[in-house]
């Protein structure tokens, strides 16, 4: 009778493993970017630079100059490494126009221009916009996690060769 015990603990001990194993599985599963995953990226004055990865194109901003647009396709490792940012941030949660909210009585840090911000994404058959007039350039949790996820997607822009290839903007903005 004793034996019966100790093989009904095991195989219970063995189910529960099992179980958790297979629900980790199931919360990595959530993490794992969706095959339609695309999206259109502006930033810069007035949003003016653009990285739309359902075209595979880069704009560039060129000032007072016509802007100039050139192929550039982003590979699945980098694709992973935003999407897994965008997950690590809560990027989907975030209001569809986001702005800095200070402390009572915090003094607000302005800069003129400004960048502003424009995304829009679809994973899952799910479409998510997100615009942020960065005026206001104070520390703020939400803030720091979306310049982060900028900061993230402008390096592996910038590391391209076919950005290095582009013309420097002869004239910028006042």
């Amino acid at each position: 009778m004793r034996n019966i015990h100790v093989v009904v603990i095991a195989l219970l001990i063995v189910l529960i493993a099992g179980l958790t194993a297979c629900g980790s599985g199931n919360a990595g599963a959530s993490t794992m970017v969706a095959g339609d995953f695309n999206f259109i990226f502006k930033y810069g004055f007035s949003g003016r630079n653009t990285l739309d990865t359902f075209k595979g194109t880069f704009t560039k901003d060129m000032g007072l100059d016509a802007p100039v647009t050139i192929p550039l396709s982003l590979t699945q490792e980098e694709k992973d490494k935003i999407y897994q940012k965008m997950i690590e941030i809560d990027f989907f949660h975030y209001p569809d126009k986001f702005s800095v909210i200070l402390p009572s009585g915090e003094i607000e840090e302005r800069v003129t221009p400004y960048s502003t911000y424009y995304f829009k994404v679809i994973s899952g058959g799910e479409t998510k916009e997100l615009l942020w007039s960065e005026k206001v350039t104070n520390s703020e949790a939400r803030a720091d996690s979306l310049r982060e996820l900028i900061s993230l997607i402008k390096g592996i822009i910038e590391s391209r060769e076919e950005y290095k290839q582009l013309p420097e903007a002869r004239s910028g903005y006042i």
